[in-house]
């Protein structure tokens, strides 16, 4: 294992962190257009890099769960900044950090293992720390109910995101994979823009600089990272690493936007968090 990759992890969860405050300093941009510049950004900038240092490509056995993956991160994208919109960042991250149990579940299907009474358990944990977090809007579709339903697909998208990465990470290289799947998910984030009938321009400079960091910080730094990670670590585990950016973007909330973090939400946080420390104990145990 790469003795650094612990390291590596804390910059992308410290980068990752960010991308929820950086979002609602884009309250007239679209979530679909958000997106779209966040993975042309990025996806610009390592095609730049693989001019300078040519990459391998993508195996034709690889091109289809390449594809997928591209487009389960836009997907992710889109449900994850049209949380923003409706709910809060303290709602968006403490939700969007169930995606280490849809990892998990998934990674037991897909190689038909069978879950312990353990596994159960804290899945079951996770579902009422979710049900508490939606608070007073549990059964609204609308609102900041609508919205924590969104944070809450986001992770399950972003989940199946990590697990594909996991398998086809360990025949490809990160920069090949990455610039890949940041490439098509612009593709199809740039198609959600034109159906939903989004401007992709006319915005402001200053809506510009805060898209292309978004596109340098939390997805360049941050996501790269993970990508990276999923080689040397299993993908619950990376995908429960997350688990500190509710704490550093509502931190970052309240002194920037002076937002409040309900009690609700806090306990329901630290539900979902047990329900996870739980899955990984049990996870590294077998």
């Amino acid at each position: 294992m790469n003795k650094w990759i612990y390291t590596i992890l804390i910059v992308g969860l410290l980068a990752i962190s960010t991308s929820p405050v950086i979002a609602k300093l884009l309250p007239l941009v679209p979530a679909a257009v958000i997106a779209f510049w966040r993975m042309t950004s990025a996806s610009a900038m390592l095609w730049g890099y693989s001019s300078i240092r040519p990459q391998e490509s993508i195996t034709p056995k690889n091109i289809r769960l390449v594809l997928a993956a591209g487009f389960l991160l836009a997907m992710h994208f889109i449900f994850w900044f049209g949380a923003l919109k409706l709910t809060s960042i303290a709602n968006t991250t403490v939700l969007g950090i169930v995606a280490p149990a849809f990892t998990l579940l998934f990674e037991r299907l897909w190689y038909n293992r069978k879950l312990s009474w353990i596994t159960i358990t804290a899945l079951l944990i996770i579902l009422v720390g979710g049900i508490i977090v939606q608070g007073n809007d549990l059964g609204y579709l609308q609102g900041s109910g609508l919205g924590n339903i969104m944070a809450i697909l986001s992770a399950v998208f972003l989940g199946s995101v990590f697990l594909i990465g996991a398998k086809v990470g360990k025949t490809t290289p990160v920069i090949t994979y990455t610039r890949t799947v940041y490439t098509v998910s612009a593709i199809v984030l740039l198609v959600s823009s034109i159906v939903l009938d989004n401007l992709l321009f006319g915005y402001t400079k200053n809506d510009y600089f805060w898209l292309f960091m978004l596109g340098l910080i939390p997805t360049l730094i941050g996501h790269t990272a993970f990508s990276y990670s999923v080689k040397f670590v299993s993908p619950t585990v990376i995908a429960a690493f997350p688990l500190g950016e509710p704490i550093i973007a509502s931190y970052l909330a309240w002194l920037l936007f002076a937002e409040r973090v309900p009690f609700y939400v806090v306990g329901g946080g630290l539900i979902i968090f047990i329900g996870l420390i739980i899955l990984i104990i049990n996870k590294q145990s077998e």
